[in-house]
């Protein structure tokens, strides 16, 4: 039985624990790369809330980068408990909401119209970036994604297309892990 891919992977971490120097940021665009002095905190900002490791819970969820305001295509929660970051996640077809309106034909895109209805064009799966979303929250939130008051920490990253490798075939695809720093 051949193994199952992944059609989302990923890592997320909480910059402290992982030795990097948090006073810069890296930003990766597809000319070049700069490195960029993160802002300082506003003076009347709110501490964040606490963790609790007992009880709070993971959620990731992915959307299609060209529409990041869309309809969230995929997802997946953890408790906290059960979780030691950095936390390597893949997500597979059974992480997709396919029972959500839209989802299904957003990921697959739509049939051709050059008569093999087989052939799938155009959906994320195959054509777009992915945003990854990953937020901690409280085991007594109301829905997951939890509501933006709610959210102990945030972490966005982009799980990038890849095509047009040397050695690669006519369209053959890679997906790029995303990064989530929390």
């Amino acid at each position: 039985k051949p193994a199952r891919q992944p059609i989302l992977q990923g890592l997320v971490y909480f910059p402290q624990k992982a030795g990097s120097d948090a006073t810069t940021s890296t930003f990766q665009t597809t000319a070049t790369t700069e490195t960029t002095p993160l802002p300082s905190p506003p003076t009347d900002m709110k501490p964040k809330p606490q963790l609790d490791p007992y009880s709070d819970i993971l959620v990731l969820t992915a959307v299609s980068a060209n529409h990041p305001d869309g309809p969230i295509l995929a997802g997946a929660k953890f408790p906290v408990a059960d979780v030691r970051f950095p936390f390597q996640f893949q997500m597979f077809q059974e992480n997709l909401l396919i029972n959500r309106e839209g989802v299904k034909e957003a990921w697959f895109g739509t049939a051709s119209s050059d008569g093999n209805s087989n052939k799938m064009s155009g959906g994320v799966a195959a054509t777009q970036d992915v945003i990854i979303r990953a937020y901690i929250c409280p085991s007594d939130a109301q829905s997951f994604p939890c509501d933006a008051g709610q959210v102990k920490r945030y972490a966005e990253g982009i799980a990038k297309l890849i095509t047009d490798l040397e050695g690669m075939g006519e369209g053959d695809v890679i997906r790029a892990p995303a990064s989530l720093a929390l």
